[in-house]
């Protein structure tokens, strides 16, 4: 299967590098999204696999982590400064909703 610019990689199935890659469309994250499931079933574990593969389509987040369990994403803001966050904000929106 031949993956698209707006395909997001979640995973492949069994089989090692030879194996189905699984992903989702990326215009599919146009408004909210959950994920649900039973405690050990990998919700974290994709939940920051498809915040990775957003964020590296620029596709703009706003992340809640009451539990602190995203923390190892590989978009961070260490410093937690406004400036870190201008890439992220459209100037023009910001202006209009401030």
């Amino acid at each position: 299967m031949r993956m698209g610019l707006r395909d997001l990689l979640i995973g492949a199935g069994p089989g090692g590098p030879a194996a189905e890659r699984i992903s989702l469309d990326a215009d599919a994250f146009t408004t909210h999204g959950v994920i649900l499931g039973m405690t050990g079933s990998g919700k974290t574990g994709l939940a920051v696999v498809l915040l990775e593969e957003l964020a590296r389509r620029r596709v703009p987040l706003v992340i809640c982590d009451l539990k602190g369990d995203l923390t190892n994403l590989l978009l961070t803001f260490p410093r937690l400064e406004p400036g870190d966050f201008l890439p992220w904000v459209l100037a023009d929106t910001a202006d209009r909703t401030a």
